[in-house]
């Protein structure tokens, strides 16, 4: 049995790899170029473009699903999907008005390019967010949560075994 902590890391590798295909190959088309996070964390660690993606991962598969555990798992009144979406939403804010900033990049990507550079981080901190919250949850409660949304019906907290709520929900 993984922890949540362990199947957290994993949703935020995930993630992290989602995030890196999305710059890659997403980026380019929505705003005419790469974005290469890996090169702007080297600039601020002041290494190579290796170390930058280390850390580009490291903070995507630990740091912010730690984070994510303590502060807004389980805590938010919702599914797994939109606590992940809220938590995107959260990280996007705080990139665009901290992190961007610090690295000459204006408030909000102003300095960037503005609104499409800032649409394009958007993006992909909410597929981030998405993944995370929805591979960090308890395997039951993605399947609760999809049922009840799917039938109109508000969350619950589920009670009983998994089995039985399962054939109830079905």
């Amino acid at each position: 049995m993984i922890s949540k902590f362990g199947r957290s890391c994993c949703a935020g590798f995930l993630g992290t790899i989602v995030v890196t295909c999305m710059v890659t190959f997403a980026s380019p088309k929505l705003i005419g170029g790469p974005a290469d996070i890996a090169a702007v964390l080297a600039r601020m660690l002041g290494g190579s473009w290796l170390a930058g993606m280390g850390m580009h991962f490291l903070i995507g598969t630990v740091v912010l699903p730690a984070v994510y555990l303590v502060v807004i798992n389980r805590r938010l009144p919702a599914g797994p999907a939109v606590r992940g979406v809220a938590w995107g939403l959260a990280l996007w804010t705080f990139s665009q008005s901290v992190v961007i900033p610090m690295t000459g990049g204006g408030l909000f990507s102003s300095a960037l390019g503005g609104l499409p550079v800032a649409a394009d981080s958007l993006i992909g901190h909410l597929a981030y967010g998405l993944v995370l919250g929805v591979f960090a949850s308890e395997p039951d409660e993605r399947v609760f949560a999809l049922r009840h949304e799917k039938a109109g019906q508000p969350l619950a907290k589920p009670t009983g075994k998994p089995q039985e709520r399962l054939r109830r929900a079905a």
